[in-house]
Protein backbone atom coordinates (compact mmCIF):
# COMPACT_ATOMS: atom_id res chain seq x y z
CA UNK A 1 0.00 0.00 0.00
CA UNK A 2 3.04 2.30 0.12
CA UNK A 3 2.57 3.10 -3.58
CA UNK A 4 -0.82 4.75 -3.09
CA UNK A 5 -0.94 8.38 -4.24
CA UNK A 6 -1.30 10.87 -1.38
CA UNK A 7 -3.84 13.59 -2.08
CA UNK A 8 -3.05 17.14 -0.93
CA UNK A 9 -4.68 17.87 2.41
CA UNK A 10 -5.40 14.20 3.13
CA UNK A 11 -4.63 13.20 6.72
CA UNK A 12 -1.50 11.18 7.24
CA UNK A 13 -1.57 7.72 8.77
CA UNK A 14 -0.18 9.28 11.96
CA UNK A 15 -2.99 11.84 12.12
CA UNK A 16 -5.59 9.12 11.65
CA UNK A 17 -4.20 7.06 14.52
CA UNK A 18 -3.40 9.94 16.90
CA UNK A 19 -5.56 10.01 20.02
CA UNK A 20 -4.19 13.36 21.22
CA UNK A 21 -7.57 15.03 20.88
CA UNK A 22 -9.20 12.42 23.08
CA UNK A 23 -6.45 12.72 25.69
CA UNK A 24 -6.77 16.50 25.62
CA UNK A 25 -10.55 16.30 26.07
CA UNK A 26 -10.18 13.87 28.98
CA UNK A 27 -7.54 16.08 30.62
CA UNK A 28 -9.81 19.13 30.23
CA UNK A 29 -12.77 17.25 31.68
CA UNK A 30 -10.65 15.91 34.56
CA UNK A 31 -9.88 19.48 35.71
CA UNK A 32 -13.43 20.02 36.96
CA UNK A 33 -13.16 18.56 40.49
CA UNK A 34 -9.89 20.38 41.20
CA UNK A 35 -11.25 23.69 39.94
CA UNK A 36 -14.42 23.29 41.99
CA UNK A 37 -12.48 22.32 45.14
CA UNK A 38 -10.07 25.26 44.78
CA UNK A 39 -12.96 27.66 44.24
CA UNK A 40 -14.76 26.38 47.34
CA UNK A 41 -11.64 26.55 49.53
CA UNK A 42 -10.87 30.09 48.36
CA UNK A 43 -14.43 31.19 49.17
CA UNK A 44 -14.16 29.67 52.66
CA UNK A 45 -10.80 31.38 53.22
CA UNK A 46 -12.23 34.72 52.05
CA UNK A 47 -15.28 34.39 54.31
CA UNK A 48 -13.08 33.57 57.31
CA UNK A 49 -10.72 36.43 56.47
CA UNK A 50 -13.57 38.95 56.26
CA UNK A 51 -15.04 37.70 59.56
CA UNK A 52 -11.74 38.23 61.41
CA UNK A 53 -10.43 41.28 59.53
CA UNK A 54 -9.53 44.15 61.82
CA UNK A 55 -7.96 46.26 59.06
CA UNK A 56 -4.33 45.50 59.91
CA UNK A 57 -3.61 43.02 57.11
CA UNK A 58 -4.97 44.81 54.07
CA UNK A 59 -2.63 43.08 51.61
CA UNK A 60 -3.52 39.64 52.95
CA UNK A 61 -7.24 40.39 52.78
CA UNK A 62 -6.82 41.64 49.22
CA UNK A 63 -4.81 38.56 48.19
CA UNK A 64 -7.32 36.10 49.62
CA UNK A 65 -10.34 37.96 48.24
CA UNK A 66 -8.75 38.38 44.82
CA UNK A 67 -7.70 34.70 44.69
CA UNK A 68 -11.33 33.78 45.41
CA UNK A 69 -12.56 36.09 42.64
CA UNK A 70 -9.98 34.74 40.18
CA UNK A 71 -10.87 31.12 40.93
CA UNK A 72 -14.59 31.85 40.56
CA UNK A 73 -13.88 33.43 37.15
CA UNK A 74 -11.75 30.41 36.19
CA UNK A 75 -14.60 28.06 37.14
CA UNK A 76 -17.09 30.14 35.13
CA UNK A 77 -14.73 30.13 32.13
CA UNK A 78 -14.21 26.38 32.46
CA UNK A 79 -17.94 25.68 32.38
CA UNK A 80 -18.49 28.10 29.50
CA UNK A 81 -15.75 26.34 27.50
CA UNK A 82 -17.07 22.91 28.48
CA UNK A 83 -20.54 23.80 27.21
CA UNK A 84 -19.15 25.35 24.02
CA UNK A 85 -20.14 28.89 24.99
CA UNK A 86 -16.54 30.09 24.97
CA UNK A 87 -13.28 28.85 23.50
CA UNK A 88 -10.69 27.77 26.10
CA UNK A 89 -8.20 30.57 26.65
CA UNK A 90 -10.39 33.25 25.04
CA UNK A 91 -11.17 36.36 27.04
Amino acid sequence: MADVVKFPGAPSERELNDDGGRRHAEAFRDLEPGICDCTTMAKIAAQMMFAKDDGTNRELVFAVAHASEMLTALKDDYYAAYHGEKLPGAS
